[in-house]
């Protein structure tokens, strides 16, 4: 018997608001955006059962190390990348009576 609750056990969904959708519909497009500027491409393929297993690999394995060349580049832009200037912190001017403690 599968692990899921029993009908009366479920919360009922809650309807997402538009502001809702529209913030996911959003990050899906950034995250769409980020993949195919790393050079992926979306693709849906019929494959034969005895070869799934094969081809889940080499997708596997090819993703893999495109991951690694794009995680390698970006680690090379962000070590090339001049450091922002800091801005110096301010000392505080204190009141040379408050420094001691003496409390005569």
């Amino acid at each position: 018997m599968p692990n899921t609750p029993m009908p009366h056990d479920t919360k009922p969904k809650r309807r997402r608001s538009k502001a809702e959708r529209q913030e996911s519909a959003e990050t899906s497009r950034a995250y769409d955006a980020r993949k195919r500027e790393a050079g992926f491409v979306r693709s849906n393929l019929w494959v034969p059962k005895e070869d799934l297993a094969d081809i889940k690999w080499l997708v596997e394995t090819r993703t893999y190390k495109l991951c690694l060349l794009y995680a390698q580049t970006r680690a090379q832009q962000h070590l090339s990348a001049p450091r922002p200037v800091r801005k110096r912190k301010r000392i505080a001017k204190c009141d040379p009576r408050q420094l001691g403690f003496d409390f005569s």
